[in-house]
């Protein structure tokens, strides 16, 4: 069998070489997760491509610009650089993505290269952690060692094997960016010496562009930014306290720094959400807000940040619960009001079968408080769309008839109706459905004891 599959992968492999007019993708999948891989450009899917009984798919790609990809299967993902008249064939194992990924073909060499440069990165993200508190003297010649063994190797690279613009550009950046990310995170680290740091690494914090289009959906770039407006953002009397003033400054840094258009979107939305998921005064919110739209010029980012406002607005103590659909055991769908017991205070809390150790640690703690809180009814809301793996997950594990499970209708109206940001929320109401908390997981049974 594996004999006729590489056969049918040279095949197409072939063929693509004597098209240079289109672009060819291939390749073989251990132990497929789903049917299917996606092809995305600048986070819009280009191609979906079905994967056969044997975990083999094969197809054309259309691509007018040479860049950045994404390679999608579910729940993994990773970038790709494809030129036009590319021909790639790829073989993983999807129980060790990144570590199994490999490419061959035209355009493989380039490929290869990146995913390597990732990997590099992933295995001293620990050990460069490790030395935050060293002196920035020692720290900087850590991360001259990396640059200079990295940089070196990759002009060895670049001696041997062609790249085009583009390719050096995302590879390089690749290469500089999470090492000049740890940079930004020793400052915050180190706040003491904020000042002196930032003097000190003035070097390596000026280096970056922060403006070029063809990273404008690179993650890495994208956070290293991001960790930059943090920095640039600090204040000697109020330090990193995230706080409206300080929120406010980020989005005045990046209204100042970023001219292109798609960035600054990106990073002015980043800011809104990280802020306005923590913030519980509505006077801030409602400042942040006003000086946000002031900024922002994308108008479907600013419709989304008004939609999160009015969402957050109607989730507040002494409100009634937003109106959303759930599934109970029966499969009725009703009002989550009709569905809950207003015999008791209630506690609602969220989880997904695709979250295990989440699961097991809430399913124990709401046997456990269920039976020293009888005053209180508990409401499991399952995120997931499949009826009979929810049933499945919980069956034969509740002991009490103080806690019932639910599944929603549409779990993206609910995530946005909720706030839901997180597994760890949890709302506790009164009889009536009238919100009385709003806290976490781990804060519910402190609450519980005094309420």
């Amino acid at each position: 069998m594996f004999r006729s599959i590489f056969i049918y992968l040279s095949f197409i492999f072939f063929i693509g070489c004597n098209n240079q007019n289109k672009t060819f993708i291939s390749g073989k999948i251990i132990k497929p997760t789903n049917n299917e891989i996606l092809i995305l450009k600048d986070e819009k899917v280009i191609k979906n491509i079905s994967i056969n009984s044997e975990g083999t798919f094969s197809s054309s790609l259309e691509v007018l610009n040479d860049g950045l990809y994404n390679f999608i299967h579910l729940p993994e993902f990773q970038y790709l650089i494809i030129n036009k008249g590319d021909s790639l064939v790829l073989r993983l194992n999807s129980l060790d993505f990144d570590e199994s990924l490999v490419f061959s073909g035209a355009g493989a060499s380039k490929n290869n290269y990146l995913i390597d440069v990732f990997l590099d990165h992933e295995k001293e993200e620990n050990y460069i952690k490790s030395n935050y508190k060293l002196s920035k003297i020692k720290f900087k010649r850590i991360v001259d060692s990396l640059q200079n063994i990295k940089t070196k190797h990759y002009l060895n690279y670049k001696s041997v094997i062609k790249t085009n613009f583009i390719s050096d550009l995302i590879i390089n950046h690749a290469i500089l960016i999470p090492l000049y990310s740890h940079i930004e995170n020793y400052i915050i680290s180190n706040k003491k010496n904020h000042s002196n740091n930032i003097q000190y690494f003035k070097k390596y914090r000026d280096y970056i562009d922060l403006n070029i289009s063809e990273l404008s959906h690179f993650k890495p770039y994208l956070d290293y930014i991001t960790l930059k407006s943090i920095n640039e953002s600090f204040s000697e009397g109020n330090g990193y306290d995230y706080n409206l003033n300080f929120n406010l400054q980020r989005l005045i840094y990046v209204d100042n720094t970023i001219d292109n258009q798609i960035i600054k979107t990106k990073l002015l939305r980043f800011i809104a959400y990280e802020y306005l998921l923590e913030e519980k005064l509505l006077i801030n919110i409602d400042q942040f807000i006003y000086e946000f739209l002031k900024i922002s010029e994308n108008i479907s980012t600013n419709d989304e940040i008004k939609v999160l406002y009015e969402n957050i607005n109607s989730l507040q103590v002494g409100k009634l619960l937003p109106k959303i659909n759930l599934f109970n055991d029966k499969n009725i769908e009703k009002n989550i009001i009709s569905h809950i017991n207003l015999n008791n205070n209630n506690v609602i809390l969220f989880w997904s079968y695709d979250q295990n150790s989440h699961q097991v640690n809430l399913f124990n703690k709401v046997n456990s408080l269920s039976i020293k809180h009888t005053n209180y009814h508990f409401n499991l809301i399952n995120i997931n769309d499949d009826n009979l793996k929810w049933k499945n997950n919980y069956l034969n594990t509740f002991n009490s008839n103080r806690i019932d499970n639910f599944r929603t209708v549409n779990f993206e109206s609910m995530s946005k109706k909720m706030v839901l940001n997180n597994l760890n929320k949890v709302i506790v109401t009164d009889r009536k459905g009238t919100i009385k908390e709003i806290l976490t997981l781990t804060d519910l049974e402190k609450y519980l004891e005094t309420n």
